[in-house]
């Protein structure tokens, strides 16, 4: 007698190998679907996940160069400023006073002793 024939007179009730046999398989194909949709899930939110992440460092980035544009266009205005001043620094005597009585006119509204000033206050 063969070994399946044996099993069957052994067992109670009569169950066929066979069938157990492919329950099993079935199953395993079950399980291995569902393994393989569970990583193409897992796989699917890693990509949500970092296209969100890449979206979301992009826009950091836009504002760093803003913040960086801005940051560059002060330090050229300082360094006009700084070269103005350093030409202040370096101008002789004579110079010096003229620059000082031109400030004084044009930005503190000083006059000479014995200067008349005429303002138009029609606004025109």
């Amino acid at each position: 007698m063969s070994e399946k024939t044996k099993r069957r007179k052994k067992s109670a009730a009569p169950v066929d190998e066979e069938i157990l046999d492919e329950e099993r398989a079935g199953g395993k194909k079950i399980s291995s679907r569902l393994v393989v949709v569970l990583v193409a899930v897992v796989a699917f939110a890693f990509v949500l996940y970092s296209v969100i992440s890449l979206i979301g460092i992009q826009a950091q980035i836009n504002e760093r160069r803003e913040e960086l544009n801005e940051l560059k266009s002060e330090i050229t205005v300082q360094e006009i400023k700084n070269e103005e001043m350093s030409k202040t620094y370096n101008l002789s005597d004579s110079e010096r006073s003229e620059y000082i009585e031109r400030i004084a006119r044009d930005e503190l509204d000083y006059v000479k002793e014995g200067e008349r000033v005429f303002v138009n206050v029609s606004g025109d």
